[in-house]
């Protein structure tokens, strides 16, 4: 496997042992509140985003790797974070973990067949920065590190 995938890979599987060291000792504190503001989102809101934002990057990934535009031009991401959690209102933290696993293990496939050329592809993130594969993969693992640490903060973790 190239370094450089190696490398990426090597990141996003630190910041998920830091999120599922932080999620596992959430307990019964799953509604308790993350953020006052914005989003406002509790614990299993929150995991519930994460989830989807895995999937979100992949896709991101896998189209800019074949060429593809995902994001578009006139993408609001404050309103399809709000709107995506808001779908998922069933979503309970157990469901989102057990995504998160899918969509990391998709992902670390995918990266697997990859040429590390792969990495330098560039394309629109949802924050709307034309990024390559490389920057992508760098910002999930800093979203989720982030994320844990607010929800650690919170908890007292």
């Amino acid at each position: 496997m190239a370094e450089r995938i190696k490398k990426a890979k090597a990141e996003l599987e630190a910041a998920r042992q830091r999120l599922n060291q932080v999620l596992d000792a959430v307990g019964e504190r799953t509604e308790t509140p993350v953020y006052a503001d914005g989003a406002a989102w509790n614990v299993r809101q929150l995991a519930i985003h994460l989830a989807d934002a895995d999937r979100g990057h992949n896709n991101q990934i896998k189209g800019i790797a074949e060429g593809r535009e995902v994001i578009p031009a006139d993408f609001d991401l404050e309103r399809y974070n709000k709107r995506s959690v808001e779908k998922r209102a069933e979503m309970t933290l157990a469901q989102a973990r057990e995504s998160l696993n899918s969509t990391r293990s998709e992902l670390n496939a995918w990266l697997d067949a990859q040429d590390e050329a792969v990495l330098d592809k560039t394309g629109r993130h949802a924050s709307m920065k034309i990024m390559s594969i490389a920057q992508i993969l760098d910002n999930m693992a800093e979203h989720e590190r982030a994320h844990a640490d607010d929800i650690a903060r919170v908890l007292g973790i």
